[in-house]
Parts: C-alpha cells; sequence; structure tokens
C-alpha cells in the first residue's frame, strides 16, 4: 500500500454518498482537494463538512456553468480573501452552451490576478481555450497554479511548462491517444495526480478514493524511471511552500 497519496482534483459533491466518501477519505488518510463549481456550491460543502487534515474545499468558478451571474461571481471575490485553494476555474470554448467567451476572459483574468496577487493556489480547466488561457497567465504568472486534465498541444504544453505551471494527471489521461504522448512532455517535477472523480475510471470502474492508490500503481507505469508516489509528495510540498 502506498503512502501519503494526494488527490490534486477531485469532485465529492458529484457522488450520491458524498457522506460515505468523505469518511472513507479522512480513513484512509489521502489529502484530498475538492473541486467546487461555483461559489453556492463551495458554500454548502463547508456548510456540511468540516476541513480535516486529509480534506480541503477548493473554492470553483467553472466556465461550464451558463447560469453563473455578475452577482456570483462578485460573492467568488468576496470568499476568496479567505481560502486557500481556487478551482476549478478557467476557460471552456468547446461549446456555446457554457458561459459567453467574453464573460469567460474577463472572470478568468480576474481570478488569474487575483491568485497571483494573493499566492493561491488555482486548479485550471482549459480546452479548447489555451491559448487565450496561456496569454492570461503568462500577464500575471501566478506562482501556484495547476493544470487539471490537458488536451492541448506540445506547444502549448511546453509554453505552460515555461510559465512554471504544474500539471495533475488522472487514469483516462494514460489511455488517451490525445494526451498520453504528452505525458514525456512534462517535467517529473511538475507532475500531480488527479482523479477528477467520478469523471474518470480506474480499471474500467468509476473513481471512488478507494481507487486512489490503484489510480497511483496505473500512472505510475508511465514513469518507471522514478519513485513516483514520492516524487508526487515531493512536488505537492513543493508547490505549496511557493
Amino acid at each position: 500500500m502506498m503512502g501519503r497519496l494526494i488527490d490534486t482534483h477531485f469532485h465529492l459533491d458529484y457522488y450520491r454518498n458524498h457522506k460515505e466518501l468523505y469518511e472513507t477519505i479522512n480513513k484512509l488518510k489521502q489529502f484530498t482537494l475538492c473541486m467546487t463549481n461555483s461559489p453556492g456550491i463551495f458554500v454548502s460543502c463547508k456548510r456540511i463538512y468540516n476541513e480535516t487534515k486529509y480534506i480541503r474545499f477548493a473554492l470553483g468558478f467553472h466556465p461550464q456553468q451558463s447560469t453563473l451571474s455578475v452577482r456570483d461571481f462578485s460573492n467568488f471575490l468576496v470568499l476568496a480573501k479567505n481560502v486557500r485553494y481556487i478551482g476549478e476555474v478557467g476557460l471552456d470554448f468547446s461549446s456555446s452552451r457554457y458561459l459567453p467567451k467574453n464573460q469567460q476572459l474577463d472572470y478568468f483574468e480576474q481570478i488569474v490576478k487575483f491568485c497571483a496577487e494573493n499566492n493561491k493556489l488555482m486548479s485550471v480547466h482549459l480546452r479548447k481555450s489555451e491559448n487565450a488561457g496561456i496569454d492570461i497567465i503568462k500577464k500575471y504568472k501566478p506562482s501556484k497554479c495547476i493544470i487539471h486534465w490537458f488536451t492541448g498541444s506540445s506547444t502549448q504544453l511546453n509554453a505552460l511548462v515555461a510559465l512554471n505551471c504544474y500539471f495533475s494527471i488522472n487514469t483516462n489521461m494514460t489511455h488517451s491517444k490525445k494526451t498520453k504522448p504528452k505525458l514525456p512532455l512534462i517535467p517529473t517535477n511538475r507532475l500531480l495526480v488527479e482523479s477528477d472523480g467520478p469523471f474518470t475510471k480506474v480499471n474500467g470502474n468509476k473513481f471512488t478514493p478507494k481507487l486512489l492508490s490503484t489510480a497511483y500503481q496505473s500512472i505510475a507505469e508511465y514513469y518507471a524511471n522514478i519513485d513516483f508516489a514520492s516524487q508526487i509528495y515531493i512536488n505537492f510540498k513543493e508547490l505549496l511552500q511557493k
């Protein structure tokens, strides 16, 4: 059994049995960053659950949430002053059903600027929007930026590496023809692990926290030259200390 496992991107509120999983994570002593997609969800999660040594909630403003309003963003900025983790946030230009592109750009730029100025850790979603995201990150240079489930080009990945971003890897990425060839381009000292549960599978099964160790083992096959679990732990510890 691996020790000191870290899941940097998990959606507790998307599971019907979230209470059971909350208890499981604490029992297994797996440090888990629970993403939220809106300020309202963040507040609800914090109301229901106490943060523990192993579970922390991140304040989110997800670009796919088309009902998010200017008022929601004002609430986000107020709440952000007193949180350590920001996520899930980002840009997604893959569908017209999401927030309008101009609003996404405005919100994301304000979020990145805030995180850079206040040294907040952020988990970033970029889909069909990588170049725009790179431009904003380059402008403000946040020191604690994790790119979640990267699906862009090798050129875009290298640009994000040059901006000192970290990359959280999940099991689906290791089986995708699009993302698998790019994994070796990520420096080993910038690697992190995410589940993005419940949106990934491990050995054909929907992710649950009990499968995190198996997910680590699966991803580690692509990094045979390092002590994978130890490297992930070191990377995350160094990221927090930035």
